[in-house]
């Protein structure tokens, strides 16, 4: 199979080392046209110093050169970018499946999948879970789940399918899409606590009713309550929360010390979703009429400098 990556940041580089490694010739396509060069010349990216880019994998800045005879199309720019990047490439995708890998919501507050079955008449997919890019890049044992019920779904689970990344599949696309966004928000509380040290017993706490918002959420819009407990809802919301490579968690950890959000993020090479997240899933609490405490006490926190003990007392 021909696979194309839309997006050469950490995770779409991961993934095409591992796809590679299935044996399948990989296209991504990198925004930054300096950077595509760098990568396809060194075969190396930046995010991912100790991963080298196998000879399967080719990168452009041209879009149609990566989408031509492709076979697979994954989307796997920031959440805010893929809007954008699926209406491009609609010239070049023909009916091929699309695997969304992006975590986040539409600025509205849409699911992603919706924004990318608007634009393409093929199958779309999502495939989320607890893989740090940093793990999977090097061929470390991972797990995640492929989401969506089109005919497709068993073949790209093989394709993805090794023994170092097990591929679970559910029927629930609308589920994994939530648990992917909220994850990330409740990874930014986390790390919060953790500037601020205020202690095990509190990110406990936050963890788990934070899983009970999440599902909130989640029924609201029609997903299945088992979705919570697997590896795209309880597995990722734990490796987000409490991984070193979580950059939801850095983003946390340095206003729970005291520094401005806006100097945290400006020196970020890599994005992170759940500060985006938070300010969508506020609006989608008050559409839903729902009560979601910690989503919202973060959202002071992060935009309107209230205190995180205040947060806490106020539960």
């Amino acid at each position: 199979m021909k696979i194309a990556i839309l997006g050469g940041g950490s995770w779409g580089s991961a993934l095409a080392v591992h796809i590679a490694a299935n044996g399948h010739s990989v296209n991504v396509w990198e925004f930054f046209e300096e950077q595509a060069r760098e990568m396809q010349d060194l075969r190396k990216c930046k995010l991912l110093p100790d991963v080298v880019l196998p000879g399967k994998v080719f990168i452009s800045s041209q879009m149609e050169e990566v989408l031509r005879d492709a076979t697979v199309v994954m989307v796997v720019v920031p959440s805010d970018k893929v809007e954008k990047t699926i209406h491009n490439a609609v010239p070049w995708i023909d009916g091929q499946p699309v695997i969304i890998c992006s975590k986040g919501f539409s600025a509205d507050g849409s699911l992603l999948s919706s924004i990318v079955k608007s634009h393409i008449g093929g199958e779309v997919y999502c495939l989320y879970g607890p893989t740090h890019a940093e793990e999977v890049g090097k061929g470390m044992f991972s797990g995640i789940v492929l989401a969506g019920s089109g005919s497709r779904r068993g073949e790209l689970q093989q394709m993805l399918h090794s023994d170092t990344l097990k591929v679970d599949v559910t029927d629930d696309i609308i589920g994994v899409q939530v648990c992917a966004a909220i994850k990330n928000v409740l990874a930014v509380f986390i790390g919060v606590l953790d500037g601020m040290k205020l202690g095990d017993n509190a990110k406990a706490y936050v963890m788990t009713k934070g899983l009970e918002e999440m599902m909130r959420v989640g029924m609201a819009l029609g997903a299945s309550r088992e979705t919570f407990y697997g590896l795209a809802g309880m597995g990722d919301l734990i490796v987000t929360c409490t991984s070193q490579h979580s950059r939801n968690r850095f983003v946390g950890q340095e206003v729970g010390k005291g520094r401005k959000l806006d100097d945290v993020l400006a020196e970020m090479k890599m994005v992170a979703e759940g500060v985006t997240a938070v300010k969508v899933a506020v609006k989608l609490q008050e559409r839903l009429g729902l009560e979601m405490p910690l989503v919202f006490g973060l959202y002071e926190i992060l935009f309107e400098s209230r205190d995180p003990r205040e947060v806490l007392r106020g539960l």
